[in-house]
This record gives C-alpha cells, sequence and structure tokens, in this order.
C-alpha cells in the first residue's frame, strides 16, 4: 500500500485525482492527513510506502512551517527506523524547496536562469524577470518586469516579505512564439511524464492549444520519456522522491520551474479533456507501474 501523507487542507490534490481519472487506483493509494494521523496515540503506519507532501507546510491552525517540518521529519525517522530507508519518499528536513533548488540548479550550470530573494537582488541580476513567491502555487499569470525602475515599483506593491522570489525569465518560445510547459512526475525511482502544454503566453498554466499537431507531440513525450535521465540527477541533488517536475527546454536541455511535493495531477474539468483522452490514459498507466514499483509492501 502507498500512504499519501499530506495535511488535510491539501489532500484533495490526492483525492481529487483518486475520485476521478485515478479512480482504478483507489485500492493502491492511501490518503492520510498529518492532522488526523497526529491525533492517534501512539501514532503507528503499516508496512508500505509513505509519500510525505506538504512538507513546509502549518499543520493544523497552529504549527508554523518551521515546527511543522520538524514535527514531520520526526515521523519519517520513526517510518525509517522501522521499515526502512525505501519506505518514505521525500524528507522534510533536506528536500529542496524552491528557492535552493533554483540556486542549485544554476550554480551547477544546469538551469540557464537565477533566481534571487527579492529583498537582495544583486546588479548582477538579469532582466526581465518576475515576482512570484516561494512557498505557494501561482495560479494567475503575472508581469515581467523590464528594468530595476519596474521592479522596485513592483516591490512596492508585494512589501518586501519573507518568501518573495524574484526569478529571471528564460524564453523558451519556438519559432512561432509557441511555449511548451513539460511536467513530469518523480515516484521513487522512476520518471513518470504526464502532461506536454502548449499556450502562447510565456506562463503556461493549462493545454491552451490542443491541435492534431500538439495532441500528437504530448503522446510522443509521454511514449519516449526523453528527458528521464537528466530528471534523475535533478530529483537526486533534490532529494526529493515524490513530486512533480515542471519544466522547458532551452538549447535541447532542460530549464527547471520547481518540483512541487504536493501537486494537483488532474485539474478541474476542462475543454481539453476529451481531446487529450489518450494522454491521460497513457500516464495512468506508467503511474500505476510506477507506484506498484515504489510500493515495498506489496507482494
Amino acid at each position: 500500500m502507498i500512504y499519501y501523507l499530506t495535511t488535510a487542507r491539501h489532500a484533495s490534490a490526492m483525492d481529487g485525482f483518486l475520485a476521478t481519472l485515478g479512480k482504478p487506483l483507489a485500492g493502491k493509494i492511501k490518503t492520510v492527513s498529518y492532522e488526523q494521523l497526529f491525533a492517534k496515540q501512539p501514532v503507528a503506519l503499516p508496512r508500505g510506502t509513505h509519500i510525505l507532501t506538504s512538507i513546509g507546510r502549518p499543520l493544523g491552525s497552529y504549527n508554523p512551517p518551521s515546527s511543522s517540518r520538524q514535527i514531520v521529519a520526526k515521523l519519517r525517522q520513526a517510518l525509517v527506523d522501522r521499515y526502512g530507508p525505501d519506505s518514505v519518499l521525500n524528507d522534510p528536513l533536506t528536500s529542496l524547496r524552491r528557492f535552493p533548488l533554483l540556486r542549485t540548479l544554476h550554480e551547477r550550470g544546469i538551469n540557464r536562469f537565477a533566481a534571487h530573494l527579492a529583498g537582495e537582488l544583486p546588479d548582477t541580476a538579469r532582466f526581465p524577470l518576475f515576482l512570484r513567491q516561494e512557498g505557494s502555487a501561482q495560479w494567475d499569470r503575472i508581469p515581467l518586469l523590464h528594468d530595476r525602475r519596474e521592479y522596485e515599483t513592483a516591490l512596492t506593491g508585494n512589501a518586501p516579505q519573507d518568501g518573495l522570489l524574484a526569478v529571471e525569465f528564460c524564453d523558451t518560445a519556438d519559432q512561432h512564439g509557441i511555449y511548451r510547459k513539460y511536467g513530469a512526475f518523480v515516484v521513487g525511482n522512476r520518471i513518470v511524464p504526464r502532461h506536454l502544454f502548449f499556450s502562447h503566453h510565456w506562463m503556461v498554466k493549462s493545454a491552451d492549444l490542443t491541435g492534431k499537431e500538439q495532441l500528437a507531440e504530448e503522446l510522443a513525450y509521454l511514449e519516449s520519456n526523453p528527458h528521464a535521465d537528466a530528471l534523475h540527477y535533478i530529483c537526486w541533488l533534490a532529494n526529493i522522491g515524490y513530486g512533480r517536475i515542471d519544466y522547458a527546454i532551452h538549447a535541447g536541455r532542460p530549464q527547471i520551474w520547481e518540483i512541487n511535493t504536493t501537486p494537483s495531477i488532474i485539474g478541474l474539468p476542462g475543454p481539453d479533456d476529451a481531446v487529450r483522452g489518450p494522454a491521460h490514459e497513457r500516464f495512468l498507466a506508467a503511474f500505476s507501474s510506477a507506484l506498484d514499483a515504489a510500493d515495498i509492501g506489496a507482494g
């Protein structure tokens, strides 16, 4: 059995999937909220693989992120002591969050763009750039800031605060002005391609373009998993065993936007659902196989 551990607030990331596209996997995955788990004394989970998500998120309404990480870290250690290190995916203390991940990837020459703490923008920062929070999802499309004057103006509207990042823009549009956002899951030792979205906007949030050519390219991506080796290495650097890697390609090399350890697997119903059915089915089969391979309690 796979135990998917999360905060009660973020349980819908998996529950929504299991109630729709992922219904055939409902017998393989059990969602457990930290709040539900810690309400029981002593805390105990059966043998299986335990995915720690929502790392760094507050537990309930009273624990700040730092103390929440320590609480989950103790749970992780107890699981490791009882079932072994392969029984737990992700570490609340050492799995890299967005900013240290982007900093590490830039320092190692993997990402060509850099990310900075918004209150500490160096003179060497490359414009345009954009502002975003480190610890939350960015649903709305946000503007590019083309010079320091625009940046300072934008900061006055955001008020410098912990977790606000300034991320340099990396233009990955093709010759037709189309941007591609690749999404792939890491599940234990496997990389599972999830989707390939196309858009005319640089911040790709959904499958805006779903013509025959785009759908064919997406299916080819799901079948070939062309970036698996590079993504394996990046997940190893980040010490992340479960999450969704969001990235693009620049000059033939992956450019990593983030590894989301509490990702939605399927979004809200949209007009592209019918035409992208084969892509969803291909992902479901590969995701199911990856879960089986990661499950130390199987057999």
